[in-house]
């Protein structure tokens, strides 16, 4: 069963540079798929969230299917913020079309306190993605990202 990892916090908390350094893509804009060329397995990211640069709920499916239809893809990894825009794609909506549309194991892991110092209300997030099949972990956003991306990888066993 592929994967949809979901790093969850606020703006400027270091979810890019946590997703860096689990994937090794290169920049915290980068959308696509990464592949390791000894093993042949793939990760498809979206390392900005859909609140800070567009990401289109048709766009989102595609990325869901590329994923699915990839023989040697592990999943998906993704950036979000947990805020409730009006225009772009909210969290619960993000994890609405992955429990409906997709086979994936979900997992999200809340970055709190993020690297900018503040401090999310993580029993709230929670409380909104308790509707959705989803194991949950908290990350201590005062680690160094490659830290917080060994974690990630111990539980989901996403990277390649």
């Amino acid at each position: 069963m592929r994967k949809f990892v979901a790093i969850i916090g606020d703006r400027n908390s270091g979810k890019s540079t946590i997703i860096k350094s689990l994937t090794g893509c290169r920049t915290s804009s980068f959308r696509g798929s990464i592949s390791d060329l000894s093993t042949g397995r793939s990760i498809y990211v979206i390392c900005s969230s859909p609140q800070e640069h567009l990401l289109s709920l048709a766009d989102f499916r595609k990325a869901l299917k590329t994923s699915e239809t990839d023989p040697n893809c592990q999943g998906i990894v993704m950036a979000i913020q947990p805020t409730v825009p009006r225009a772009r794609l909210s969290m619960e909506a993000i994890f609405q079309v992955v429990a409906t549309t997709a086979n994936f194991q979900m997992h999200a892991f809340l970055l709190d306190p993020g690297r900018s110092g503040s401090l999310s209300n993580s029993n709230a997030i929670i409380t909104r993605l308790k509707s959705y099949p989803t194991k949950h972990f908290l990350l201590n956003g005062e680690r160094f990202s490659h830290i917080n991306a060994q974690i990630i990888n111990s539980k989901t066993r996403i990277a390649c």
